[in-house]
């Protein structure tokens, strides 16, 4: 397992991993025709030119298998609504089924943490859909459920809740995961 920032030549693993984890993870969740219109080579695209940009306000994060496969991902930064308590946010972390429960997980958000702190964050927060089964994650790294509010995927209003971490130390890594 090796844990390392992700590069613009990721973009195609990226797709992959983002299109099969919404697909498996999202299922009876977000609008099936939705999911079904989710293209790798869209997403590939859109990778490509997020991971060239030299002047986003956040970071990706890749987690690889034994053989260098791109098994997961996480992005991280500045917490995008202005929260006046939780400063950093978990973007997004996607880790495909088959590697889920391995440590993966764990080794991406420390990952994130790790350079939120570096950045000068000492909090963080993450919106997750309600009824995504993976909270359970959060609630076992500790996460407190803090926000609530309705996104609308697909045409359809879903609601999500927000797991805050109001100090980030906790998270850290232990080891180095890069």
């Amino acid at each position: 397992m090796h844990t390392r920032l992700a590069q613009p030549t990721d973009a195609a693993a990226l797709a992959r991993v983002h299109v099969d984890t919404w697909r498996t993870a999202y299922q009876g969740i977000v609008p099936d025709e939705h999911l079904a219109s989710l293209s790798y080579e869209a997403r590939a695209k859109r990778w490509q030119e997020t991971l060239s940009a030299t002047d986003g306000p956040g970071f990706i994060y890749v987690a690889q298998d034994g053989n260098g496969n791109v098994v997961g991902f996480a992005t991280g930064g500045p917490e995008r609504s202005g929260d006046p308590i939780y400063r950093g946010e978990l973007y997004a972390i996607y880790v495909l089924a088959g590697y889920q429960r391995k440590g993966f997980g764990r080794h991406l958000v420390a990952a994130i943490v790790n350079q939120l702190m570096q950045t000068g964050f000492d909090s963080m927060l993450i919106w997750v859909l309600t009824q995504n089964p993976s909270r359970k994650f959060y609630e076992a790294l500790g996460g407190q459920l803090v926000r609530e509010r309705e996104i609308v995927i697909g045409g359809a209003t879903l609601p999500e809740v927000a797991y805050g971490w109001p100090d980030i130390r906790s998270l850290a890594p232990k080891e180095d995961c890069r």
